[in-house]
């Protein structure tokens, strides 16, 4: 048995504590397969097949090198089968602002997906900084990931040598697109989303529209830029060229861009943040300046996120189907991993518009609230009629 063969082991040795040599506790030394295969007394073979099931391995063989395995606390190691065989389970994934809701939703969704096809995820948080992700990728090619999605923060024309840093480690573009002709992408039709953005607004009466652009090196700055502008010229209106602002997908940002929107002389009835951190600095700029949405001035954002419902009010948003952009991307991922060789694939998801409480129509085009006993009277007459028995 076993058992009597691992006593007697311990027997041999003079002592428990001896008998595991390197491994006994506080040591960092860890047990091999060697040291496996010599306590359950069976080949190296046996216990490579065992652990990694290629072989048939009777059961009394299977439950020693188990029973081995457990005593040793021997784990296998990843990094050296790795280095053996050129590759890894693993992938990374580079995000530019890890505190986006947008982002932070991303890497859950990505997350969940590869676990169930056996990989493990790489999070890298570039903080919008190009050398920094630049890094990241060199790094990740280093510890032979087998891909990479990469939710780029630079222009397009700093990618143009993206092959040095990365060599045949493939890549999906995520959110902004990169080198069209060279990786794979996965996107929202922003410009779309800008659109239905604008038809809801115009729709409501407002003609004074601000608007909190990204930036313009960014293919979704750009995109719902030019899509705020469609909205306008769609409508017979012009672009006013003191609404556009800069809001550089961030909260400081666009909180700065908000207070001197409202500064104007003629302000603005209704704000377009086009990213969810712009849409909560404009909420904070409006709520220290005293104005209320959606009384004073109605607000609009791209991105929707868990706290958009619980706002005061409920912000109207753009909702980006995250889940399947994610598993859009790490299918098309792994299919390259797989050695799928096509031309580079883009993948354009449509957007979709959550109407809650933060837009209404302009102040100056609703109609005057009664008062004193003329609203009394009116809302009386118009009170439902209770019989009593």
């Amino acid at each position: 048995m076993i058992g009597a063969r691992l006593a007697g082991e311990t027997m041999r040795s003079g002592s428990a504590k001896a008998s595991m040599g390197p491994f006994r506790a506080g040591n960092n030394v860890a047990a091999t397969m060697k040291d496996v295969a010599r306590l359950a007394e069976v080949s190296l073979a046996t216990v490579s097949a065992v652990l990694s099931g290629s072989t048939y391995v009777s059961p009394e063989l299977t439950s020693r090198v188990q029973k081995a395995v457990a005593a040793l606390g021997y784990a296998p190691n990843t990094v050296a089968r790795s280095l053996k065989k050129g590759a890894t389970k693993l992938i990374g994934l580079v995000v530019p602002d890890i505190t986006n809701p947008f982002f932070t939703e991303l890497v859950h969704e990505v997350q969940k997906r590869a676990r169930t096809l056996g990989y493990a995820v790489l999070l890298c948080d570039s903080e919008r900084d190009l050398e920094q992700e630049r890094w990241y990728l060199r790094m990740l090619r280093a510890h032979l990931a087998v891909g990479a999605i990469l939710c780029a923060t630079g222009p397009d024309e700093t990618y143009k040598d993206l092959a040095n840093d990365v060599g045949i480690m493939p890549i999906v573009a995520v959110d902004h697109i990169i080198r069209a002709s060279d990786y794979d992408s996965v996107v929202l039709d922003n410009v779309a989303a800008s659109r239905i953005v604008m038809q809801h607004i115009l729709s409501l009466g407002h003609t004074r529209v601000a608007i909190l652009a990204g930036q313009q090196h960014l293919v979704p700055g750009r995109d719902r830029l030019a899509g705020f502008v469609d909205g306008l010229r769609a409508a017979g209106l012009d672009v006013i060229p003191e609404l556009v602002r800069q809001g550089a997908f961030g909260e400081p940002e666009a909180f700065k861009a908000a207070q001197a929107l409202m500064k104007l002389p003629e302000p603005p009835s209704a704000i377009f943040a086009t990213n969810n951190q712009m849409l909560i600095g404009a909420m904070r700029a409006l709520a220290e300046s005293g104005i209320r949405c959606p009384d004073d001035i109605s607000v609009v954002g791209i991105d929707d996120f868990a706290w958009a419902a619980a706002f005061s009010p409920a912000l109207t948003t753009v909702r980006q189907p995250v889940d399947e952009m994610a598993a859009a991307a790490l299918d098309m991922l792994v299919e390259r991993v797989n050695g799928l060789d096509v031309a580079p694939r883009h993948i354009v998801f449509a957007p979709e518009l959550v109407v809650r409480r933060s837009c209404v129509v302009p102040a100056t085009k609703r109609a005057p609230a009664r008062r004193g006993k003329a609203a009394k009277s009116e809302r009386a007459a118009k009170a439902p009629q209770l019989s009593h028995a």
